[in-house]
């Protein structure tokens, strides 16, 4: 398991990173990243963007899963890093 510190520096790094693309990031028990997208915001653009993107994000090399949401919705779609 990933230490609850570097789940965190990376969850705050992602929030600043996407600031404008996201309203909500947290980890659930499983250590899997929810996101909620901007409802203002196309959401098939933003998992492109995030995708594009989130290796800036990146600094560790442990397995993690990142859900994103659309604001209101039960669709999400999955990103798997390492």
């Amino acid at each position: 398991m990933i230490a609850r510190p570097i789940l965190e520096n990376f969850r705050h790094n992602f929030l600043d990173y996407f600031q404008d693309q996201v309203l909500i990031a947290e980890f659930d028990e499983q250590q899997r990243l929810i996101v909620f997208a901007n409802p203002y915001l196309d959401f098939n653009e933003l998992a492109m963007e995030i995708c594009d993107n989130l290796i800036e994000t990146v600094f560790f090399s442990h397995h993690l899963d990142l859900h994103l949401y659309r604001y209101g919705t039960n669709s999400f779609i999955k990103v798997s890093i390492n």
